[in-house]
């Protein structure tokens, strides 16, 4: 007779309900690397505690790791850990950047299971504070993360290489759109075994409950239609520019701003490797990263004559003008206005982009002849349609936890106005969004949204009008509905937002859909990559798994752990010292790697063929010599840092407006790299222009660069 619940050594007594495809994944997952895709709300997090039981049971002397990609993801991972498993939790450790570095490595040496982010384990284990090797489980949480240079890759690759019995858990909802991008997620992760479920499988059919999906379609009003022709007008007016210079095809009817995008791409890639030798990528990658493949700009840029800056520019107006396009015909007439108003804003700045647009007669006719009188006859009728959703939601179904997502910020305000307006007093709503602050949009701290979660789970608020920031991880139950303001083009963003709902009692995700522009192909494209995903899941056996046969018992014998913080403190220059020559190890490693590879490959052997003499070829470059090299380089680079910071700098325009950028948008001296490269895009310093500049500014010393954020060091003044 089966338990009504989990009941094995390191787990409490009567707190984990069992549920059969729980116990079948983790059984499937015992000595192998596997990669769980579950929809959300199936109980990823439990089965990531069953198997760290399992692992304790093998080896009660071990540690485990849970990364997951966000603080808040940290800290409800750690609550799970205590709630659930059967240990202390003085043991249990979480670990982010605020947490110095010494009491990292006292907290791992000491600690049983270590939550962290992943950039934290990262730096450490670069720095040797302390190794994997008796971890015997990492879990990856939210693993679709892994790719490219992203953290998880490299504790993964270091992983597998120092632990002797190395054992990886990904878990996920929605691992990749295509085959490649679940292959490449597969060989980061060393997977040798992939678990996929959906709603349909019979074990899993009886623990959920149905999400009924609505497509609400609406029609733009004809004011709305009448100004969008104009605005669009403009933008075939300066198209004529590109088509006359051959830049696109005359015959092309259909343009997004990908297209621009990749036009200013692709210039820039030719540009760099004018000789045809481009960086090595997948076959994917160079579909998605080459928009025109023959003839190559840089071709049509000197048949042409063309100016390059101008095609930078024309693109960003082009860019421009779509994405004004859609704020007036998928969000509202509000943030059209604002979005104009930051366009007159860097007209006054001269930037040509924007005074291209300004100083256009369309431009003036729309400002002098459409926003003059009233804007009521311009609110976009999804505004009306979320009100009827919740009315139909309150009155019809006695339902009142509802969570609206919106693309933008500006307009999850106007909806939490809005909807308090529409109802009053009859519900309590509260808007969600992301911890990065402007100027005039100042984000949530992470306190402050724990406390709104809170409010929303015990039921002081209603309706929660969030941003991408609650699409991802959050444990947010008991949710209703789900409204989609506009509809995404990502699957994983599509699953992540359509699993918010439907996990304890019946669920409903609206999608709100104007008919005749950009919302139509966003969820078609959404809809196309999730039945992909699907489809690649269905049939792991076209995957191509890693196969670990080298795997031995992890010995534990002999090795002392056991570290005080005295022992850190008095050692501390030395261990400074220590980490700075294996980062420098670390390095000459990755040359050497780097060099092997380049010697085994066909390009080098082309070259050697055509008579090419390779500085190895005349200098012995052993290991011993690089590492000086490196060294000397190390040191030279403090000596002119030092007398550069001395000196009197002249600074041109860029540097300075990148220097302001980082000082004006920073919060506690730092901003997220992504987010400083949005603002610089604002100001037209973009590609190649972009990094010129920001590397000056960091070799200068006014900014510092780390893996996903820059810190503002110091004023140019």
């Amino acid at each position: 007779m089966v338990s009504d619940y989990f009941n094995q050594p390191f787990l409490k007594w009567n707190r984990v309900f069992y549920r059969q495809y729980q116990n079948n994944i983790v059984n499937k997952c015992k000595g192998r690397n596997s990669l769980i895709v579950l929809p959300t709300g199936l109980g990823k997090t439990i089965i990531g505690v069953l198997l760290i039981a399992k692992t304790f049971e093998k080896y009660p002397e071990s540690k485990v790791i849970i990364l997951a990609p966000t603080r808040p993801l940290v800290s409800q991972h750690r609550a799970s850990c205590e709630e659930f498993l059967e240990i202390n939790s003085d043991s249990i450790a979480s670990f982010t950047g605020k947490l110095s570095p010494d009491k990292r490595i006292l907290h791992f040496n000491n600690s049983k299971i270590i939550v962290s982010t992943p950039q934290v384990i990262k730096n450490d284990v670069e720095r040797g504070r302390y190794n994997l090797k008796h971890v015997a489980l990492i879990i990856f949480d939210e693993a679709h993360r892994t790719r490219g240079n992203y953290a998880y890759c490299f504790i993964s690759a270091e992983y597998v290489k120092t632990c002797q019995d190395p054992l990886i858990l990904g878990l996920t909802a929605s691992p990749g759109k295509s085959h490649s991008h679940i292959q490449q997620l597969c060989n980061n992760l060393y997977i040798e075994n992939v678990i996929f479920k959906t709603y349909e499988d019979k074990d899993v059919n009886e623990y959920i409950y149905d999400i009924d999906t609505y497509l609400e379609f609406v029609d733009l009003p004809i004011k709305v239609l009448e100004l969008s022709a104009i605005w669009y007008n403009l933008f075939e007016k300066f198209l004529r520019f590109f088509i006359e210079k051959k830049v696109i095809p005359p015959n092309k009817r259909y343009f997004s701003k990908s297209d621009f995008l990749g036009i200013a791409r692709d210039l820039t890639l030719s540009l760099k490797f004018e000789n045809g030798n481009l960086p090595e990528l997948s076959e994917e990658d160079y579909y998605n990263i080459l928009n025109f493949q023959s003839p190559r700009i840089i071709d049509l840029v000197k048949e042409g004559s063309l100016n390059v800056q101008s095609i930078y520019s024309f693109c960003s107006s082009f860019i421009s003008l779509l994405h004004g396009k859609d704020l007036l015909e998928s969000q509202n007439i509000t943030l059209f206005l604002t979005f104009l108003e930051k366009l007159e804003y860097k007209a006054k700045q001269d930037i040509l982009s924007a005074k291209r647009i300004t100083s256009s007669e369309h431009y003036k006719y729309i400002k002098n002849n459409f926003l003059r009188g009233s804007l009521d006859d311009y609110t976009h009728p999804k505004i009306q349609k979320v009100f009827s959703i919740i009315r139909e939601e309150l009155d019809n179904l006695q339902n009142t936890k509802i969570i609206i997502f919106t693309q933008y910020r500006e307009m999850a305000e106007f909806l939490k106005e809005k909807v308090k307006l529409h109802f009053g007093t009859q519900v309590h709503v509260e808007k969600f969004i992301g911890q990065a602050s402007k100027i005039d949009d100042i984000g949530f701290s992470q306190d402050r949204q724990m406390e709104i979660l809170k409010q929303f789970k015990e039921g002081e608020v209603d309706i929660l009008i969030a941003t991408s920031v609650a699409e991802e991880g959050l444990d947010i139950p008991n949710v209703d509905a789900i409204i989609f303001y506009e509809p995404v083009p990502s699957e994983i963003r599509l699953i992540q937002r359509r699993g918010r709902t439907g996990r304890h009692a019946p669920g409903r995700c609206y999608i709100l859909v104007a008919k005749e522009t950009i919302d139509i192909p966003f969820y078609k494209a959404a809809d196309r990559k999730e039945s992909a995903m699907h489809w690649v899941l269905s049939h792991p056996k076209d995957l191509d798994l890693c196969k670990i046969a080298n795997r031995e018992t992890i010995c534990f014998k002999n090795e002392s752990t056991v570290i005080s913080e005295i022992d850190l403190i008095q050692n501390y220059q030395e261990r400074r010292e220590k980490e700075k020559e294996l980062l420098v190890n670390r390095s000459i490693e990755e040359i050497i790697s780097e060099l092997d590879n380049f010697v085994q490959s066909k390009e080098f052997q082309q070259f050697k063929n055509s008579g090419v003499t390779f500085f190895s070829d005349v200098i012995s470059m052993n290991e011993m010599n690089l590492k000086r090299g490196v060294l000397r380089i190390k040191g030279a680079n403090k000596e002119k840092n030092k007398k550069t910071n001395e000196r009197k700098r002249y600074l041109n325009k860029n540097v300075k407006t990148l220097i302001r950028i980082a000082k004006t948008y920073s919060i506690n001296g730092k901003i997220p790299l992504s987010e400083f490269k949005e603002l610089a895009q604002e100001e037209e310093i973009i590609e190649k222009k972009f990094y010129t500049h920001f590397n000056q500014a960091c070799h200068l010393g006014y900014l510092k660069r780390t893996a996903d954020e820059v810190e503002f060091i110091m004023d140019y003044d």
